[in-house]
């Protein structure tokens, strides 16, 4: 009896307080819209301070937890100071969840020192960051300064595979051409607007089934966007990819 009276005392007990959180990213409620809550300037005294917290935070053998709160701790602010380390760890930590919040991080520094380094880490001449963590660099890119020219590195992404792990980067990329109105991504909106099939099922160069079933799962997924995609960049309403090309024939988009 007095085991189980001193248990209920303590589940009475108020928790012990836990310590603030550092600032969170927050998106917008129109998830197309591309604009997050900025985070405030910070001086270059401060923004010095905070990088060399983080590196002492994440020096040596440090759990997943650990690595987090460290970068959780540089989202106290934008300085290009941040642009580096954020950087090195979207580039080489472990962990994806790590790695997406330095993404998202990272999209809240200067544009004129961030752009270019998301637009590396994109690239992945050091190796393609997993897909979360694209899908989080790309909306960053789509705030921070896309360009058209930018737009061949983009597609690539969308159409090398469609697998479900790929669905949140290809959602990201079809946010980045209605934020954008990109005409150049009309022939890839195109060949994604139909219900995937194969065009020949007995031809030797077909991919499996596997391919098309996953194919298939990502399109469900996304298909609005494609449309909205289409509407926005061409003002017009299609069903089908034929029905939009014959239009196209007629009413060419430069």
């Amino acid at each position: 009896m007095l085991t189980l009276f001193l248990s209920a005392l303590l589940l009475c007990q108020d928790p012990k307080p836990t310590p603030p959180s550092p600032p969170v990213v927050e998106a917008s409620a129109s998830k197309n819209s591309g604009q997050v809550k900025a985070l405030p300037a910070l001086s270059d005294r401060d923004a010095r301070t905070a990088v060399r917290d983080f590196k002492r935070a994440i020096k040596g053998k440090r759990s997943m937890a650990e690595r987090m709160k460290a970068v959780d701790a540089l989202a106290i602010g934008a300085n290009k100071a941040m642009v580096a380390p954020l950087s090195t760890v979207i580039a080489g930590d472990k962990s994806v969840l790590v790695r997406k919040r330095a993404a998202e991080v990272l999209s809240l520094q200067p544009a004129k020192q961030a752009q270019p380094a998301i637009l590396r880490l994109l690239d992945g001449k050091k190796g393609k960051p997993a897909p979360p963590v694209m899908a989080s660099l790309v909306e960053g890119l789509s705030r921070l300064g896309y360009r058209p020219k930018d737009w061949k590195m983009i597609e690539k992404m969308f159409v090398l595979d469609y697998a479900a792990e790929r669905v949140l980067l290809q959602e990201a990329i079809l946010d980045l051409v209605i934020a954008h109105k990109e005409t150049k991504a009309i022939g890839m909106l195109l060949d994604n607007l139909d219900e995937p099939a194969p065009e020949d099922v007995d031809s030797p160069s077909n991919p499996p089934a596997s391919y098309w079933e996953a194919r298939w799962k990502a399109w469900r997924v996304w298909r609005p966007r494609v449309k909205e995609a289409l509407f926005v960049v061409t003002g017009q309403k299609f069903s089908t990819a034929q029905e939009a090309r014959n239009w196209l024939r007629k009413n060419p988009i430069k």
